[in-house]
């Protein structure tokens, strides 16, 4: 089931949410919705579902060619998850999943022993068909958030939307829910759209990657797209760590030089896309000195000083590469760039 939505406005009051945005989701797809709080992606995935919708006249969605802009969203057949998962405390985790199913006109409700069978398959497809018997707070976190996706999946939705689904819970448990998610999708196949601001969570598990920044769209792409061949100087900053240097830089010439909005040129350059060796004659390369290292982790990461005019700028090496410099604070080095863009404004080199 695709997703389409069209020339999106929204305004709550005088704050615009979002601005003319439109998004395509193909059949079968997780796409992420990645941002900054206040982005507009929650926004949108709720005027997806219906639980919000576009000013008037500003905007369309639509299910597979289907236009459901005015449909209710009880009748748009969206499963949606919500961050803090929205379990009734008084009910038991098998109560929780039947829940859709229970509220529905006895005319539409399915008979109990097929409500008890659709309920038992979604707890063992969540790996939880041992605990339909408790209550949420004799659960974790990580078994909250799937006896939530359960119930979201036992209305038989067409797509699938979840806000934030792993905000609320820690590094460790997000980590492997996100990886879970990734496999249980490539399971069932439905179309799902989820809202995060974590970078990472994003570009690990995502099909495809829709960055949004003050109400608007900066790029689409799938996570390698949009991480190695960023649009916009939002997208490369949002996307890991990156440094903005001013040109000119010794040894290097950009493929074509752009001069910025203040008059110098500059290039975005990922940490790891420079290389770093020990100051030498006869070498090239742009001179600095090393001002702090941490070596913590599987990769060294050094600020340097840029010798001509004081600009920070930081490395990452591999521990081994790290190991073989032998590299001290206060050394002098010689920075090479590997790879790199330039970019000004809103426009790509």
């Amino acid at each position: 089931m695709s997703i389409s939505a069209t020339n999106i406005t929204k305004h709550f009051g005088a704050y615009r949410a979002l601005d003319d945005v439109s998004l395509n989701v193909g059949a079968g797809k997780l796409v992420a919705l990645l941002g900054p709080s206040g982005s507009g992606k929650t926004t949108l995935l709720r005027i997806i579902a219906g639980l919000e919708h576009a000013d008037p006249g500003a905007g369309r969605v639509a299910f597979h060619g289907e236009d459901v802009t005015h449909t209710p969203a009880g009748q748009r057949r969206v499963g949606f998850v919500f961050q803090h998962y929205a379990l009734f405390r008084h009910m038991t985790v098998s109560e929780n999943v039947a829940f859709g199913l229970d509220v529905r006109p006895r005319a539409q409700r399915p008979p109990k022993s097929e409500i008890a069978d659709r309920v038992q398959a979604l707890l063992k497809l969540v790996q939880l068909e041992d605990l339909g018997g408790r209550f949420p707070s004799q659960l974790s976190g990580g078994q909250r958030q799937r006896v939530a996706l359960a119930r979201a999946l036992a209305v038989e939705p067409k797509v699938l939307l979840l806000d934030e689904p792993f905000g609320a819970l820690d590094a460790r448990v997000r980590k492997e829910l996100r990886r879970w998610l990734r496999r249980f999708h490539d399971e069932i196949g439905l179309t799902t759209v989820f809202v995060t601001h974590d970078q990472e969570e994003a570009l690990e598990i995502a099909d495809e990657v829709v960055v949004m920044n003050n109400a608007r769209v900066e790029q689409v792409g799938t996570p390698q797209m949009v991480y190695d061949r960023p649009a916009t100087p939002f997208v490369y900053q949002f996307l890991g760590n990156v440094n903005r240097l001013r040109l000119p830089w010794h040894g290097y010439v950009p493929e074509t030089a752009l001069a910025t909005r203040a008059g110098g040129e500059a290039v975005f350059v990922r940490p790891h896309d420079l290389d770093l060796v020990r100051r030498q004659s006869g070498l090239d390369g742009e001179a600095g000195v090393v001002l702090n290292i941490h070596t913590a982790g599987a990769r060294a990461c050094l600020t340097c000083e840029r010798a001509s005019d004081g600009e920070h700028v930081e490395v990452e090496l591999s521990r081994a590469e790290f190991d073989r410099l032998q590299l001290r604070v206060d050394d002098p080095v010689l920075l090479r760039i590997r790879h790199s863009r330039a970019l000004r404004e809103e426009y790509v080199i």
